[in-house]
């Protein structure tokens, strides 16, 4: 018993301090009455320039150690991995069969060996193969310019192991996908939901894998890629 009423003298105390930093002077026996859900207004109602979503990406991701070059079309995009594969010394990369990957990036252009993720092979074989790949080449859905980050939607022809396995990750994006925010990408899913047409899986990647779980001494890329790099076409 003793312990319990311990337990709870902590517990007013803690709520004590969270009401008087809230302006109040005692805690609230009841939950008050929420006016709103979800983001605040003033969140949601923020204007962006036409430019600012592209330009918060590319310093956010920066400053994460990634790299986010711009380019006019396909072939400079093509072009711009082909440098980046010859700067890593790579032998292979293992990309998206996404049909607007395709579109834009000419495989056979890029000096390595090039395999798709596709239901030509097991997926067993393929997950072999990513894990011994030196880059790994997706699609960006969204890519979202406060935080960073870009967002995978995965499926049967664009497997997370390619952007997991490989020690380089390569995305691939248009400019137009890129939004100010979270909320924007959860909008838009809201609708796909609506119409069935959500993917089987999502990935929200921000920066190379790290962790500082261990003395808090951090490290870059023991669950994921050490490097993500982003090239962003105008088109």
């Amino acid at each position: 018993m003793t312990v319990i009423h311990g337990d709870l003298s902590r517990e007013t105390q803690f709520l004590q301090t969270v009401a008087k930093a809230l302006g109040r002077d005692k805690a609230l026996s009841v939950a008050p009455t929420r006016q709103e859900a979800g983001p605040p207004a003033f969140w949601r109602e923020q204007q962006f320039e036409n430019t600012q979503p592209l330009a918060l990406f590319k310093t956010n991701l920066e400053a994460l150690t990634g790299k986010v070059v711009i380019v006019r079309d396909g072939s400079e995009a093509t072009n711009q991995i082909k440098l980046w594969l010859k700067v890593l010394n790579a032998k292979s990369a293992i990309l998206w069969d996404h049909p607007t990957l395709r579109k834009y990036i000419e495989p056979a252009q890029l000096g390595v060996k090039a395999v798709f993720w596709n239901n030509e092979r097991s997926r067993e074989e393929l997950i072999e193969i990513a894990e011994q790949s030196d880059v790994g080449i997706t699609w960006v859905d969204y890519a979202i310019g406060y935080t960073g980050t870009v967002a995978l939607f995965n499926g049967a022809a664009t497997g997370r192991s390619v952007s997991l396995l490989p020690p380089t990750h390569i995305a691939v994006m248009r400019q137009a996908d890129i939004v100010p925010t979270m909320s924007t990408v959860m909008r838009e899913l809201l609708a796909r939901c609506g119409q069935g047409n959500l993917p089987s899986a999502i990935d929200f990647i921000t920066g190379p894998s790290r962790t500082s779980d261990i003395e808090m001494d951090l490290s870059i890329g023991v669950h994921g890629p050490v490097r993500i790099w982003a090239v962003v076409i105008e088109d």
